[in-house]
């Protein structure tokens, strides 16, 4: 595969619909039909579980449905997330002999990049093990990842500006203090502003050449058939599908 790493945007799109753009670069990158790629996205309100929660345990339903909040599964592991408008994700898909053969490695390669680009605009930007970034000692970004063969999927989050007190009855369990970069700008950043320092900071940390590009038609194609054939099924949300991925 080429040393370059694609970026792509595919902007803000329904929660299982992204899921289902993830585990698609997933499956075509194990399969030699996909470069590695780093895709931002993102979410209308949503909650995504972790592929192994049970749902009643993380979410809280009734809130979900009153206040319109999508609730969606990950093909990766980790915990209930908060998603919206003012929340970035990225996923990667890469080679895992680039990052090392344990997610710990992935994870630190991946999490200090970012945290490198975030510093570029004078925040004291961290990682934090296993797969964080924290501004003095507030959790802004969490991850999780999983290899599929000779392929690490891996995404995460930046809190940019978030409703904490919608994030807080959505869940029905918040592990520990979170903050947005809106509260350290004391203004709501805007995501390209984001979005360049990240990819260059990861640019620079992995030492790779970037190619801005778009997603394929065989890409958007498998992310469809996969969305309708399970992702986007609620029997896949109840945990009684089979997810694709290994858990990390």
């Amino acid at each position: 595969m080429s040393t370059a790493l694609r970026v792509v945007d595919t902007g803000l799109m329904p929660a299982r619909v992204n899921i289902a753009l993830t585990s698609a670069l997933a499956e075509l990158h194990r399969a030699g039909q996909c470069p590695d790629t780093l895709r931002f996205h993102l979410y209308p309100p949503s909650v995504l579980i972790g592929r192994n929660q049970v749902l009643e345990e993380a979410v809280n339903l009734s809130y979900c449905r009153h206040n319109g909040i999508e609730i969606a599964r990950r093909v990766t592991g980790g915990g209930a997330v908060f998603m919206g408008a003012g929340v970035l994700a990225w996923d990667i898909v890469a080679e895992r002999r680039r990052f090392g053969f344990t997610l710990g490695l992935a994870a630190a390669d991946i999490c200090g990049g970012f945290a490198a680009g975030l510093a570029r605009l004078g925040l004291p930007a961290r990682y934090r093990p296993l797969n964080a970034i924290e501004i003095a000692g507030r959790k802004i970004s969490g991850a999780a990842g999983a290899f599929d063969g000779p392929t690490l999927a891996y995404q995460g989050t930046i809190l940019v500006s978030v409703d904490m007190r919608e994030m807080a009855g959505a869940l029905k369990h918040m592990a520990e203090p979170v903050t947005s970069l809106a509260a350290f700008f004391g203004r709501d950043p805007t995501m390209n502003e984001i979005k360049s320092v990240l990819t260059a900071g990861v640019a620079d940390a992995w030492r790779r050449d970037i190619v801005h590009g778009a997603l394929t038609p065989h890409e958007t194609a498998l992310a469809d058939r996969l969305f309708d054939e399970r992702i986007g099924t609620d029997r896949f949300l109840s945990g009684d599908a089979e997810a694709e991925l290994a858990a990390d």
